[in-house]
């Protein structure tokens, strides 16, 4: 099991959901599949998680093709890929054990960790649920692996992406830069949207290369396919994908709780910092 910080403080993931690992047919498409879990998150949206599987694990047979469509839990550890910063990516679940759930389990991906708040936050609603106010923060972890059977130690530091809602009675403890907290939460992935210019252009470019398929085309159901395909395209260009962990617990390690209005204060005292280091440079 890794650790995160040096309190002790596990660093590891549950995530219950449904195995998405059609059958394959043919040995060279077994080599290139991986195993991923379909899940709910916290507050709406479906999403899948990729697992990997590094070494030989408790129920790792339940991985195989043959088991698509069951219900696993699959404990192990979210790996944020490379940037660990960048919350676009997709994250994926280093598996430790796999097992069949009980069907009274909940689906979704259980999050424990333990670090320090980076900067202030960023104040935003979620794109799911409008009501919901969330502080945007980042949460610099140590994770230290161990290898069974060796002295040698492995530390890495990660910025986790994390957001809690404004009306959480643990916000004040991540509002403050620098305060060390544990978090208990749950991994989600929800959509972005995307504008600018560069969006309008693309948009402008899709439609007139649409316009001129239907224009070609004279069967229904083919006009149809077409625009089937100029809506998802047209999602994909006006949108993007966020992971990140919602907080659902918050224990104040080390530091003091901040008001919302310290910490906007204080967001403010970073953007204006920033911009002035940028315009001496």
């Amino acid at each position: 099991m890794s650790e995160s910080d040096a309190g002790g403080y596990p660093y590891r993931a549950l995530a219950t959901g449904v195995l998405d690992l059609p059958p394959a047919r043919g040995r060279a498409r077994e080599r290139t599949r991986r195993p991923q879990l379909r899940l709910s998150g916290p507050l709406g949206g479906d999403f899948v998680l990729p697992i990997r599987v590094v070494r030989q694990i408790p129920g790792s047979e339940l991985l195989d093709g043959s088991y698509h469509g069951t219900r696993l839990a699959v404990e192990g550890c979210i790996d944020w890929g490379v940037p660990a910063s960048d919350s676009t990516s997709l994250p994926s679940l280093t598996a430790e054990a796999v097992r069949i759930v009980a069907p009274e389990e909940e689906d979704g991906c259980d999050v424990w960790l333990c670090g320090e708040i980076v900067a202030p936050p960023r104040i935003g609603r979620h794109p799911l649920r409008q009501s919901v106010v969330l502080a945007h923060l980042s949460l610099r972890v140590r994770v230290s692996h161990a290898r069974r059977g060796s002295r040698a130690l492995l530390t890495e530091t990660i910025r986790v992406p994390l957001v809690i809602p404004l009306n959480h009675t643990g916000a004040p403890a991540l509002l403050r830069p620098g305060n060390r907290v544990a978090v208990e939460g749950m991994l989600e992935r929800v959509p972005i949207p995307r504008r600018g210019h560069e969006i309008d252009e693309a948009l402008a470019a899709l439609e007139e290369a649409t316009r001129k398929r239907l224009s070609w085309t004279m069967e229904p159901e083919e006009a149809r396919e077409i625009e089937r395909t100029s809506a998802r395209r047209r999602w994909e260009i006006t949108h993007t994908a966020t992971s990140r962990v919602i907080a659902g617990y918050v224990e104040l390690l080390h530091g003091a709780p901040a008001s919302i209005r310290e910490a906007q204060a204080q967001r403010r005292a970073e953007i204006q910092r920033r911009a002035s280091s940028h315009h001496s440079q």
